[in-house]
């Protein structure tokens, strides 16, 4: 394991922290990511879920905190 992989951030660690539904299987979480696509309190992205065991597309249903920017 390379010691860039270790330190960067991964998927899931940036961004600011939703509340998303998988619409895969509709099970709701609170995921965080930088890449929405659309609006960011109503937009898509594309996240694991443990219960499809895969990635699937989430839609955002409320932004619970902001991005270490202050974004909302």
């Amino acid at each position: 394991m390379s010691s860039e992989r270790a330190t960067a951030p991964g998927v899931g660690h940036v961004g600011p922290l939703l509340s998303a539904r998988c619409t895969g299987c509709g099970k709701t979480s609170e995921k965080r990511t930088a890449e929405v696509v659309g609006d960011r309190s109503s937009g898509s992205f594309q996240h694991v879920c443990h219960s499809c065991h895969g990635v699937t597309w989430w839609n955002v249903l409320d932004v619970v905190e902001a991005g270490a920017r202050g974004e909302r």
